[in-house]
C-alpha cells in the first residue's frame, strides 16, 4: 500500500507527467490519503482560477481511499518528529503528520515536493520522490 501526499495528487490533477506515470505504474497498490491530505488538495480547488469543483475533485481521486485516522497514529507522528527534530530537520506539523500516518500503517509515502526531504526520514519509512 501506498500513502499519498497532497503534492502528489495535485501534481496528478494537474496533468504532470511524473505524477501521472507514478500512479499509473502503482495501480495495482491500494492508494491511501489521510483526511489531512484530502483537504490540503481540496484547498488548491478552492483557491486555484476559475470555480470551484469539488465533485470533479473526488471523481478525478476516486482511485484514493481516505483512511479514518486514530489516536495511534497521531502518537506515532509525534514519535517520528520527535526523532526527526533530534536528528536536526524537523516536519512542518502537517507532513509530520501524513509520514506519521505512512510510518504508523507500515506503508509507503510518496511525495512530490522538498517538503519531506529532511535527514532521517528515509531511515524511518519509505519514501517515493515523485
Amino acid at each position: 500500500m501506498t500513502v499519498y501526499d497532497s503534492s502528489v495528487l495535485i501534481d496528478y490533477l494537474a496533468g504532470r507527467d511524473t505524477a501521472v506515470r507514478y500512479v499509473d505504474e502503482h495501480a495495482d497498490v491500494p492508494a491511501n490519503a489521510p483526511p489531512l491530505v484530502l483537504f490540503e488538495v481540496y484547498q488548491g480547488e478552492v483557491f486555484r482560477s476559475g470555480g470551484t469543483d469539488l465533485d470533479a475533485v473526488d471523481e478525478a481521486l476516486d482511485w484514493v481511499q481516505v483512511i479514518d485516522t486514530s489516536a495511534a497514529v497521531a502518537r506515532e507522528a509525534a514519535v517520528l518528529q520527535d526523532a526527526l527534530r533530534d536528528w536536526g530537520d524537523p516536519l512542518a506539523a502537517r507532513d509530520a503528520f501524513i509520514a506519521g500516518t505512512a510510518l504508523a500503517l507500515d506503508e509507503r509515502l510518496a511525495v512530490s515536493d522538498t517538503d519531506f526531504d529532511v535527514d532521517g526520514l528515509r531511515d524511518a519509512l519509505a519514501v517515493d520522490f515523485v
